[in-house]
This record gives structure tokens, sequence and C-alpha cells, in this order.
């Protein structure tokens, strides 16, 4: 794994080095950025792309690495938007200054460039492909789509201006601002309790209307639905893993 400083921002990549010039980019978000590159089995996607000719980027996400709980990062979140503070949109927007950084320093090819994410990272990856029109490929396993019907935002103890500031972030809003997606395909369990097959299910119907409707029929849609496994059925299975994967790598590498 290597690292780079994009203006204090770690970034976490494995992949050929820069002589080897601009190559299609993954951007795959998990836990912190080396956590989701090198720890099995969140880092699945990065795994099993090694030798493919290609580079995975990640980089932290807001509650993960040192001095972090993972299994508390939403929570971090909420405690942090009690606070007034912008910790997400912030990210988000570190996350498209480093693709620009990095486009223009020659390690990703500004054609070729995928967003994935596992859980609360897939919620991080459709956010910044909203923000950053050169990404055309989504991919997500047991994605988070509706932040505010999380446990961590939707309980007694937390204030209406928080749940309706956490409401403004889920995913259903950003319908318009996905139609430049050509490909998108989320991987849920059929009973996830922890992320909500359901609102999975809402989002990307109404993403799939929003393309019908501006006829976007470079928009490719897709749910699929899996065994649920794991704690509230909030699990991926390695099939899944390596299917999404392959599906990726693909489109990436123009094979399809």
């Amino acid at each position: 794994m290597k690292r780079l400083d994009c203006d204090g921002t770690e970034i976490c990549y494995l992949g050929l080095g820069p002589e080897a010039g601009p190559l299609p980019a993954l951007f795959y978000f998990s836990l912190s950025g080396e956590e989701s590159l090198t720890l099995s089995p969140y880092n699945s996607p990065a795994a099993l792309l090694e030798g493919a000719p290609l580079r995975v980027f990640s980089m932290t996400i807001p509650g993960h690495g040192e001095d972090f709980d993972k299994l508390h990062a939403i929570k971090y979140w909420a405690d942090q938007m009690a606070e007034e503070n912008y910790i997400l949109e912030e990210f988000f927007e570190k996350i498209t200054s480093s693709i620009d950084w990095l486009i223009e320093n020659g390690y990703v090819d500004p054609d070729h460039i995928a967003v994935g994410g596992l859980s609360r990272g897939a919620f991080v990856a459709t956010h910044v492909a909203a923000l950053e029109k050169r990404i055309k490929i989504i991919l997500g396993f047991a994605p988070l789509t509706k932040l505010s019907a999380t446990e961590e935002f939707s309980s007694a103890e937390r204030g209406v201006r928080v749940k309706v500031r956490a409401a403004t972030l889920d995913l259903e809003h950003l319908a318009e601002k996905l139609t430049h997606i050509h490909n998108l395909r989320f991987y849920i369990g059929n009973r996830d309790e922890r992320v909500s097959t359901d609102a999975c299910y809402c989002f990307l119907r109404k993403l799939a209307n929003t393309a019908h409707e501006i006829r976007a029929r470079h928009m490719n849609v897709e749910l699929n639905l899996t065994q649920a496994i794991g704690h509230k059925g909030h699990g991926t299975s390695p099939q899944t893993f390596e299917e999404g994967t392959l599906w990726v790598k693909d489109h990436l590498l123009g094979k399809r």
C-alpha cells in the first residue's frame, strides 16, 4: 500500500506507481483508508483487484482510524451534527478535491473512474459521485441509503434538528444529481435491518424513475437482493464481493 498527501488529506492506494501514468481508478470506502485496503473482509474489492491494470484509492471516513471506534462511527456523525459541525459535507468535498489532484498529477484516467463502498462507505461513495460528474460507475455493498433512519439518528435522545439535518443527506435527495451515471449496482441482503432493504429499494426506484422521466437511457440502475447474513442481516458474502468487484472491473476496463 502506498500513501499520498493532498493538502493534508492522506490518500491510500494499491497499484502501480506514478511511472505507469494515468490508469482507471476505483475509489473505495469502508473504514479508515488503510483498513479499507488491507483489513479482511472489508478490503475484499481491493484484494480481488490485485494485479489488474488500475489503481484502488481510499481515504479515512470520519469516525474511523486512530482514536476512534469503528463500531460507533455513525454515533460520532450524529454527535458532530448536534454540535453543528459539517464533517460529512466537508469530507465529500475533500474527496472531490483529491480526485482533481490525482488527475492533475497523472494517477487517474479521468474517463475511467468508479466509486464504491461497503455500508456507510457506499453512502459516502454515492455522495461523491453526485459531486463529481466524471464518475460514471457506482458499486455498493449493503449500502446505507437513509441516514436519518439509522438507530443513531432515530433514537429518542436525538432532537428534531439533528434528525432533520440527517434527512437532508439521505440518498433519495441525490437522484437528479446522479443522472450522469452510466452504471450503478447495489447488493443488499433481503432482510437487512441495519440499513434497511426497503430504504435501499426506494432510493433506487426513485433514481430509476428520474432516469425514465428525463429519458436518460444511458443509465443502468441495478439492485441485487442476496440472502441476508450477519448481524441484523447486514453482511456481504465472499461470493457477492467477488461478483460485484468483477462487475466494476469489467466496466472500468471497458469490457462491457
